[in-house]
């Protein structure tokens, strides 16, 4: 509403019942604001989009905004970072990261996808509600919003879409400008606050370390146990989480390493070789059991769960999750070129879609022959070139120069000079044909900071598939961390998981029903494939 400069009328002072009015209204709409009524001036506004009301200012500060918000038709009193900075608490607040800040400053409205969840989940904030937007682990508002989705609706913030927030005004904004343009305080964090978020991680924390170690013994109880595991052995550690330990889950419960104490699968695993539970052994620089303890104590007292469904690796029947008529679909067809459109339109062969496959481009070209009696009578294999055969099909220098063309050879330079295009059919979305060959989805393999390999796959949108679910089922599948960012110069998105991951994330793709034959995969890590 203020990134640009605004029109006001001048100032006129408030009167004193006009200032205790706003004190009882901003306390009884506001939490935690006690502020008592002093002098204050007001004066009206119009925002360079047209937004009008009253901004109510200090000897030093705008205070306060009187205004109508997205969606509301309303008069809003709404606070400015100023007062926000004296009453940090008036606002339920909501946490992005310093460099989605810069963007708000600039003019953006803060999205979905950039906010960051606290241990404790988002708060409880409806549609249409006020809030405070403040760098990641700070109290100090940089912008005052409306939200524009209730915050209980909000499942997942990475590769999230639409606006979180609608931004009133900022740090920075000429608003701010109009005050005595103090930078943000440093506002220490509730402790009480702080406690409370403390004890509800630490209670997640124990909750799923306990899950984890469940759902391990009752992998070597049931599944891995001492009679059938031998040959199996050594076994990768993503393997055993998401083959064994992912399925085995108790009931209703779902496995997150990041949400347990160790973070980390690597480091869950070491806690148990130290437990006594299993040996490690690093091979090619990954990760596996190359042992289990089945005479460990906590075995010999463990209870078994009856599980629904436990499928062993090798016995797992190889069964695509998508149906035949739900897989990607891709036909190649052909285009009449413009040198040709005259020999085509001779016999009606322009087909009303403009697109045609290339046995009825043959067929085209034969009735063409046919109906101009173009075969040699003394050598059937040859055609006499005519002036249309001539422009469409053969260069200055063959037309110059020859009278008869082989048959076969006719075809082929047929097949040649039409442009190639690809109907694409998604499950669920009309075919649409392209020009040229289907896009391919690139997997690409490659060591990051040393040792580090990171699986990253791109091109994902055109085929449907939605790059923060696959994310998702990776985090899972592969116990390891997911991101999904922008590529840079693209209009696109890339997802990016830890590991060796080809194997994993190519069965996840033909799960989605897209081709092996559109996954181009290349691997610059030097490893052996997963």
């Amino acid at each position: 509403m203020f990134k640009k400069p605004f029109q006001s009328k001048p100032q006129s002072a408030l009167r004193e019942s006009a200032c205790r009015q706003l004190a009882h209204e901003a306390q009884s709409t506001f939490h935690e604001f006690t502020a008592q009524p002093g002098k204050l001036q007001t004066q009206k506004f119009v925002s360079h989009i047209g937004d009008k009301g009253d901004i109510i200012s200090s000897s030093t500060d705008p205070l306060w905004i009187r205004t109508t918000l997205p969606n509301t038709s309303n008069m809003v009193l709404v606070p400015t970072v100023y007062t926000q900075w004296q009453h940090p608490r008036m606002l339920p607040i909501l946490w992005t990261w310093p460099v989605v800040i810069e963007k708000l400053v600039g003019g953006a409205d803060l999205m979905t996808a950039g906010l960051v969840v606290p241990p404790g989940g988002l708060p409880v904030v409806t549609k249409g509600s006020l809030v405070a937007v403040c760098a990641h682990g700070e109290m100090a508002a940089r912008a005052v919003g409306v939200m524009d989705v209730d915050t209980r609706e909000i499942r997942e913030v990475v590769g999230a879409k639409g606006k979180a927030v609608r931004v009133v005004h900022t740090y920075k904004d000429w608003l701010w400008e109009a005050g005595s343009k103090d930078e943000p305080p440093e506002i220490p964090v509730d402790s009480v606050e702080e406690a409370r978020v403390a004890d509800v991680e630490k209670s997640a924390d124990a909750e799923m370390d306990a899950l984890l170690m469940t759902s391990l013994k009752q992998v070597m109880a049931t599944v891995l146990d001492e009679k059938h595991t031998g040959e199996q052995l050594p076994i990768a550690a993503s393997t055993l989480f998401s083959t064994y330990m992912l399925p085995n889950a108790p009931r209703n419960a779902e496995l997150d390493v990041k949400k347990s104490s160790y973070k980390k699968l690597a480091k869950f695993l070491k806690a148990m070789e130290k437990h006594g539970l299993l040996g490690l052994k690093d091979i090619r620089g990954e990760m596996h059991i190359k042992s289990l303890n089945w005479t460990h104590a906590d075995l010999r007292t463990y209870t078994p769960y009856s599980v629904k469904h436990v499928v062993k690796e090798e016995q797992a029947p190889a069964v695509e999750k998508t149906q035949k008529g739900n897989m990607i679909e891709l036909e190649e067809l052909l285009r009449v070129p413009p040198a040709l459109r005259p020999l085509f339109d001779d016999v009606n062969g322009n087909p009303e879609s403009g697109y045609m496959t290339r046995q009825q481009a043959r067929y085209v070209l034969e009735a063409y022959i046919k109906r101009h009696n173009l075969v040699d009578t003394r050598n059937p294999r040859n055609i006499r070139v005519d002036h249309l055969v001539c422009d469409g099909l053969l260069t200055k220098d063959e037309t110059a120069k020859l009278t008869f063309y082989p048959r076969d050879k006719l075809q082929q330079r047929l097949q040649e000079r039409m442009i190639l295009c690809t109907r694409l059919t998604v499950p669920g979305n009309p075919p649409v044909v392209r020009q040229g060959r289907p896009p391919t989805i690139d997997i690409v393999c490659e060591k990051k900071m040393g040792n580090k390999v990171v699986t990253r796959v791109m091109g994902l949108e055109v085929y449907g598939v939605d790059p923060a679910s696959l994310a998702k089922e990776l985090r899972v599948a592969c116990a390891s961390s997911t991101s999904v960012d922008p590529v840079p110069g693209k209009k696109t998105v890339s997802v990016l998981v830890q590991g060796h991951q080809v194997k994993i994330m190519t069965r996840l793709l033909n799960d989605r029903g897209v081709p092996t034959d559109l996954l181009k995969v290349t691997d610059k890590s030097g490893k052996a494939k997963k």
